[in-house]
């Protein structure tokens, strides 16, 4: 669901800045040219040199956040510790259901979709936010809250195979007879494939607009956005 149909990036960039005005106009720095806008980069931007590093640091996602939002707020008066950042986050979370939003064509896809399949979710996200999100957005037209697995509720996190089994049988389906879509290869493509299932990995950066491989004797399909799924099928 996050970052397939719902553009989550987009919804912590702008509850970052959000919040980031609200804690910057406590503070006068001296450079008076410095924006919140201009935090969000230095933090995306550090988040990025240590996930992309040749050697991924051991430090968790909590840590690598504290380290981020650090380099981030250097131009404050403030130290960035634990309780501080924790704070920052819980505040950037509750203000991103405000902008949370669909990707392009996403309702057009929907509803071209259910015409022939039965649709579901299959996440790692928390489920009161995903339900909240399934309600906002009036999803539950083509998706009803009793296909919402969350890892939270439904069983263990993806790429796990027992959520995906779980769903499978509550939808009354079988692996041959079902295909996941999502945008994260181990989560959702390894995961399902590992269950039996096809695939649909929805990468932006491929550089075909739609092209195919395998793993072992299952199919995934590579596309770059979610609205090409209505000509994929």
């Amino acid at each position: 669901m996050n970052n397939t149909i719902l553009d989550r990036r987009q919804c912590f960039d702008s509850a970052f800045v959000e919040v980031m005005n609200d804690y910057t106009a406590r503070w006068d720095t001296e450079d008076q040219s410095w924006t919140p806008q201009d935090a969000l980069q230095s933090y995306k931007l550090e988040w990025s040199k240590h996930r992309k590093a040749p050697v991924r640091s051991p430090i968790s996602a909590d840590e690598l956040r504290l380290v981020c939002l650090s380099k981030a707020l250097e131009p404050l008066p403030v130290t960035v510790n634990a309780a501080y950042a924790r704070s920052f986050f819980e505040q950037v979370e509750q203000q991103e259901d405000a902008f949370v939003s669909l990707f392009p064509g996403v309702e057009e896809t929907l509803e071209a979709l259910s015409q022939n399949y039965k649709l579901a979710i299959i996440s790692n996200g928390h489920f009161r936010r995903l339900l909240g999100s399934l309600h906002k957005l009036k999803l539950t037209e083509w998706i009803s809250p009793d296909r919402l697995f969350s890892s939270e509720k439904d069983g263990p996190r993806k790429p796990h195979p027992l959520i995906f089994e779980t769903a499978m049988k509550a939808m009354n389906t079988t692996a041959n007879h079902s295909v996941m879509v999502g945008n994260s290869w181990r989560n959702d493509v390894v995961g399902a494939t590992s269950c039996g299932m096809d695939a649909i990995w929805i990468h932006p950066g491929n550089m075909k607009k739609v092209s195919e491989r395998r793993i072992g004797k299952q199919k995934v399909i590579i596309v770059r956005s979610f609205r090409q799924l209505q000509h994929t099928f």
